[in-house]
C-alpha cells in the first residue's frame, strides 16, 4: 500500500513538472515595454535603416537647460493652461514642489519630454525592435516600440507614457500618449493625460543627434508647438548607480545644519 501511495506521488510529481516546462518551454520572447500588456502575437521583426545602429551609444544634452524653448516664439497657452502654468511658478517661488513638480520634491520619474532635458547621459540601445533608452539619472529606463504592437490602454497613465515608434528614412519617429498628468513638459510647463509628444530623432553628423519634439494637447495649448534639443556623443561606459532620493536627503540635510 505504501509502495503503491509512493508511485502515485512520484507520478503526480512527474506530471507536475511536464506540465511546467510545456507552458514555460518555447523561444525567448523580449519583455513587454514597461506599463504596457503582454502582446498576444510577435510580429516578425522589420528591416531597420543603418541609422538604427548608428544611433546607439552613450549620449548627453549639449546644452543642459530645465526649459523647453518653442522654436519660434512663446508656448501657446490656451487660458486654462496659462493658468496651470502660472500657478506653478507662484508654488515654485513658495518652494511649495510637492504640490506642482513630484520629480523635484521626491525624484518621481520625469515624463517626456522632460525626461530628455536631463543633464546626465543616457545610453541608447535598439534590440529585438525596441529601442531602450538608460538613463544615468535614478537609473531611470523609456522604451520605444518599433513591433507595431497594438497595446492596451493601462488602468492609470504612467510617468513616461507609452511610446510607439516607426523609421522615415534614417529619422527614428516616437509617439508617446497616455503620460501622467502629474509629470511637466519641463520644470514649469504642464500637460494633461491627454498630451501627445511626438518627437523626430536624427543623426546631424557621427556625433550629434537632433531630438525634434512636437507637443500636443487641446486643453493647455491652442496649437501645436516645436522645440529642439541636441545631443552630443560620450565615450562608452557602465554607469554608476545613482539614487536620487540619497541626493534628495543629503541636500535637506544640508539645509538643516545651515539654519
Amino acid at each position: 500500500m505504501t509502495k503503491s501511495i509512493s508511485i502515485s506521488r512520484l507520478a503526480c510529481s512527474l506530471s507536475l513538472a511536464g506540465a511546467f516546462l510545456l507552458g514555460t518551454a518555447g523561444p525567448a520572447m523580449a519583455q513587454p515595454p514597461f506599463g504596457t500588456a503582454w502582446p498576444t502575437e510577435i510580429p516578425p521583426a522589420k528591416p531597420q535603416p543603418a541609422a538604427a545602429a548608428a544611433m546607439q551609444g552613450v549620449w548627453k544634452i549639449t546644452t543642459p537647460t530645465s526649459v523647453l524653448k518653442p522654436v519660434s516664439g512663446t508656448v501657446p497657452f490656451t487660458a486654462e493652461g496659462r493658468k496651470a502654468y502660472d500657478d506653478n511658478k507662484k508654488l515654485k517661488a513658495q518652494r511649495k514642489f510637492d504640490d506642482y513638480d513630484i520629480t523635484t520634491s521626491r525624484c518621481s520619474t520625469p515624463g517626456v519630454p522632460r525626461l530628455m532635458l536631463m543633464p546626465m547621459r543616457f545610453h541608447l540601445l535598439n534590440q529585438q525592435n525596441v529601442v531602450t533608452i538608460d538613463f544615468e539619472w535614478n537609473r531611470a529606463i523609456r522604451q520605444i516600440d518599433l513591433r507595431g504592437i497594438v497595446k492596451e490602454k493601462g488602468l492609470v497613465p504612467n510617468q513616461v507614457g507609452v511610446t510607439s515608434g516607426s523609421w522615415d528614412g534614417d529619422t527614428l519617429v516616437a509617439i508617446t500618449t497616455d503620460g501622467s498628468d502629474r509629470t511637466l513638459i519641463d520644470d514649469l510647463v504642464p500637460r494633461t493625460a491627454d498630451t501627445k509628444v511626438t518627437e523626430r530623432f536624427r543623426l546631424i553628423d557621427e556625433n550629434t543627434l537632433e531630438d525634434r519634439i512636437t507637443i500636443e494637447d487641446a486643453t493647455y495649448f491652442t496649437q501645436p508647438w516645436e522645440a529642439v534639443l541636441t545631443f552630443k556623443r560620450q565615450p562608452t561606459e557602465l554607469f554608476a548607480e545613482d539614487v536620487c532620493l540619497d541626493r534628495l536627503d543629503a541636500q535637506r540635510a544640508g539645509k538643516k545644519k545651515t539654519s
